[in-house]
């Protein structure tokens, strides 16, 4: 977290006449919200699992040709992080706080050439037709602080220019420094084996890729519309926001069991990298019969990744059958192209009701044809007195990792709530968020963090 120091000071007078000097050329417009978000386990003593609030402010300036756009969001923590004596007397401890440059780029119109915008800066540049989750989504890295909260997304400081030539739109996007995922807190236990969760953080080296030009993401997207229809075809090449592990050290100090020798193995080491990966995608989205329809595709070509795994032996001399001093075993863990895709479909009926159901195979964390489950996401909402209640009795999603033998292999998440718009631009939320599951899926890691949460939100 960060403290407000007196040096901010200077520099926040500095920003209020740079803005104040930009008024007088450029229409400066600022939108933002202000929200608050305080969840209760349920099944854990009635512990808090978030308590907080958020401050966005999203300023826009335009002048001729171009323009900027930002969002800004100031985090306030909702409890203290004192972890000795001296946090007793450290503001940053008493009232943690964090800022978070989500975007802030410049668009310029027409440039470099006719029918062509260009966009530089921190950007969410969005690809894909799903709702919430999108295979063809990669740009920018994952944003998984909050797991629960399908499909934020950090944003990527990137080249981006657009193209309209006709009936064709195309766009290239260039990312010159690699960004990875943010993880959530207890993340080992997530996304790493169960043997290399247990590793202490000391033990686990992250590896970058270098900041060169060799290590820059391109992508490039032609977009038309045929038949009423939305469609696209993509691809990009880069590396994967989630890392790898590539080599794991160990040793074994003592053999009790002549048969199987790495019986009493102790790692001692993993090293983590990011794996090379190209995507095509193709998704396409529409209204047929007044029922909105998408779907995508999309293919990952993913570089082959081999783990090894070093283990130092004891002394084997007295042994009926010597082993060398280290045992080197390798493991192909990536390899095969594997696709992703989803189908989904939503409906409005006559009396206002909202329908949305969506098939996926494949979420985002997931690689490799062996990993990837079905999920169905859906959504039922209902708005009532005027549009000042919506009820939403029904949202959530199933996760299915083997269809023949379903009730050993699922997730269930529910996640029913009300939300009251007192005034306009308030909103007062209260709702559950409750998980059931069987087998060893990712969601399956939740099944006792059931919740009953309350947020608010004021927009402006």
């Amino acid at each position: 977290m960060k403290r407000f120091t007196w040096w901010l000071i200077p520099l926040l007078a500095v920003i209020a006449i740079g803005v104040g000097s930009t008024c007088a050329y450029a229409q400066l417009d600022w939108h933002g919200s202000f929200s608050g978000d305080y969840r209760l386990r349920l099944q854990d003593e009635g512990k808090f699992s978030y308590a907080g609030q958020r401050f966005t402010l999203q300023p826009e300036a335009r002048l001729g040709p171009a323009r900027f756009t930002g969002e800004f969001g100031l985090e306030l923590q909702g409890w203290p992080e004192v972890k000795d004596v001296s946090g007793l007397s450290a503001d940053e401890s008493i009232f943690p706080w964090n800022l978070e440059a989500r975007e802030a780029y410049l668009e310029i119109y027409d440039f470099p050439l006719d029918r062509m915008d260009f966009r530089v800066g921190r950007q969410l540049i969005p690809w894909g037709a799903g709702d919430l989750v999108s295979p063809t989504d990669n740009i920018n890295p994952q944003d998984l602080a909050d797991f629960k909260d399908f499909g934020r997304r950090l944003g990527s400081d990137a080249l981006q220019f657009t193209w309209y030539p006709g009936l064709v739109t195309v766009t290239a996007v260039v990312v010159p420094v690699f960004t990875p995922a943010r993880l959530p807190a207890g993340w080992k236990d997530l996304f790493l084996t169960t043997e290399l969760a247990g590793l202490s953080e000391d033990k686990i080296k992250v590896n970058l890729p270098a900041a060169a030009l060799r290590e820059s993401a391109f992508g490039v997207k032609l977009a038309g519309r045929i038949g009423g229809y939305d469609l696209s075809l993509s691809y990009l090449d880069g590396r994967y926001d989630l890392p790898e592990a590539k080599e794991v050290r160990g040793k074994v100090e003592q053999i009790t069991n002549p048969m199987n020798p790495l019986e009493n193995l102790i790692l001692d080491e993993v090293s983590l990298f990011f794996p090379r990966r190209r995507i095509l995608g193709l998704d396409f989205a529409g209204e047929l019969s007044s029922v909105g329809v998408w779907a995508e595709a999309t293919v990952f070509f993913p570089e082959k990744v081999t783990r090894v795994e070093r283990i130092e032996m004891p002394d084997m001399s007295g042994m009926p059958v010597p082993l060398p001093g280290e045992i080197t075993r390798e493991t192909v863990v990536l390899d095969k192209p594997y696709t992703k895709y989803l189908v989904g479909a939503d409906y409005t009926f006559p009396d206002g009701t909202y329908f949305n159901l969506q098939f996926v195979h494949g979420f985002p964390h997931e690689r490799g044809a062996q990993e990837l489950e079905d999920y169905f996401l859906f959504a039922l909402e209902k708005t009532i007195l005027n549009g000042r209640v919506k009820i939403v009795p029904l949202a959530g999603l199933l996760a299915v990792q083997d269809f023949d033998a379903v009730s050993k292999n699922y997730a269930v998440v529910l996640a029913p709530e009300v939300s009251w718009f007192p005034v306009d631009g308030a909103e007062l939320t209260l709702g559950v968020d409750w998980i059931e599951a069987a087998g060893d899926s990712l969601f399956s890691r939740f099944r006792r963090d059931d919740e009953v949460y309350l947020k608010f939100k004021y927009s402006f």
